[in-house]
């Protein structure tokens, strides 16, 4: 009898256990559904000690009543020490009062430690350095959130230009210049398309530290696009020059490439080639060229306006002499092709080539021309089809250049 009654205790304590238990589940699971509903009075009900619910109604009496907001988020502190918004929103609160300022700035130190890769936190930590003057403190967790959550460029990159238009508070970029983070060429495109003063985008890209490497293409693309918008041709020249590497910076001379031995990247003062429908350019290996390439055109008989081969030049005031090799196969038009020289900006024709047309074997061409010594900072030299009527412009056949070159006359 003895044992059964004490087998029957037991059972009895278990059931008791369990209800317990599961009730408690029960409580829990209720607590967490009514908190991540967004709903947390009806959470608090549940469970008075819910953290998450504690710490919504706390985020919503912040401008209300920020002392029943601080109450709340000392519970909330005390059922989940390891969450770092609650940190963050106490240290808003006491970093309004200065007796309590030094106390708020250790808090948010504590929300950096717990929450270095939480989105959120790093938003609110943001925020809060951001109030307290402390910039550079801001810019690490923007830089951080840039490098977890790409699409919030769209509010940090103007802001971002904000800072680097101002000769003052640029200096706070240093160290992302320093080490450049991955979001940073995204950036600088942005500041290139849309900073005010284009000595803003020289700032950002003469101070960027690159090492040993050259600017990616993303950026010098975009860095001479700007230049180039401004018509500023030297400083254009020159940053496109410092991007060549060493095998690319063996093609330099008056055109660079010539013998069409580099592959063309259209960019800067390189070639600049592109198949409009009707034509195919390219560079290919052929008989009689100097190199291993030559640059190839090939016409199917349509009409088409071509203009679609060309370089800008930094030439100096002075007489020149353009010359180089072609080989017309079987080429139709009405007039003809040539190359030409002008100004930059549709300015006056400097230099025109002798027409192409027929078939011919690999021959030398040549043409003097002198550009002047005012309003010409820039020239560009462009293979083009030469027409007046419209007809004109219906072309067939092929033809092949190597080794253009311009030389000084003086």
């Amino acid at each position: 009898m003895n044992d059964a009654g004490a087998r029957l205790g037991k059972a009895a304590l278990l059931l008791l256990v369990g209800g317990l238990l599961g009730w408690r589940i029960v409580v829990t699971g209720l607590a967490d559904h009514y908190a991540w509903s967004g709903n947390p009075e009806a959470a608090l009900l549940w469970r008075a000690d819910h953290p998450e619910a504690l710490y919504q109604r706390a985020d919503a009496l912040l401008e209300e009543s920020p002392v029943a907001a601080e109450g709340l988020l000392q519970a909330a502190a005390w059922a989940n020490p390891t969450d770092a918004r609650i940190y963050v929103t106490l240290a808003e609160i006491w970093a309004a009062e200065e007796e309590r300022r030094a106390a708020a700035l250790r808090l948010a130190e504590i929300a950096d430690i717990l929450g270095p890769v939480s989105s959120p936190v790093l938003a609110y930590s943001a925020d809060f350095w951001q109030s307290q003057d402390r910039l550079d403190r801001m810019l690490e967790r923007w830089s951080r959130l840039l490098r977890t959550q790409p699409a919030v460029a769209r509010v940090f990159y103007p802001e971002l230009l904000q800072l680097a238009e101002d000769p003052e508070r640029r200096e706070l970029l240093r160290p992302l210049l320093a080490r450049p983070p991955p979001w940073w060429d995204g950036f600088f495109v942005h500041v290139a398309r849309e900073a005010a003063l284009t000595d803003t985008v020289m700032f950002l890209y003469e101070h960027r530290h690159r090492g040993e490497e050259p600017p990616s293409e993303r950026e010098q693309g975009a860095y001479l696009d700007r230049l180039w918008r401004e018509a500023r041709w030297a400083e254009a020249y020159q940053a496109w020059r410092q991007g060549l590497n060493e095998q690319q910076a063996q093609a330099l001379d008056l055109i660079y490439n010539g013998g069409f031995e580099r592959p063309p990247t259209g960019v800067g003062f390189d070639w600049r080639l592109s198949s409009p429908r009707g034509a195919r350019v390219e560079t290919a290996p052929t008989y009689g060229a100097r190199g291993q390439r030559a640059l190839r055109v090939v016409f199917d008989g349509q009409r088409v306006r071509f203009r679609h081969v060309r370089q800008y030049l930094l030439l100096e005031p002075g007489a020149y002499r353009l010359r180089g090799r072609a080989r017309p196969d079987s080429l139709r038009a009405a007039l003809g092709l040539r190359w030409t020289v002008r100004c930059v900006a549709e300015g006056p024709v400097l230099a025109a080539s002798e027409r192409f047309l027929g078939s011919d074997q690999w021959r030398l061409f040549a043409v003097d021309f002198t550009v002047p010594e005012a309003d010409c900072p820039a020239q560009v030299l462009t293979l083009e089809l030469e027409g007046r009527a419209a007809l004109d412009f219906e072309v067939e056949g092929e033809i092949w250049f190597d080794d253009l070159a311009i030389v000084s006359r003086t």
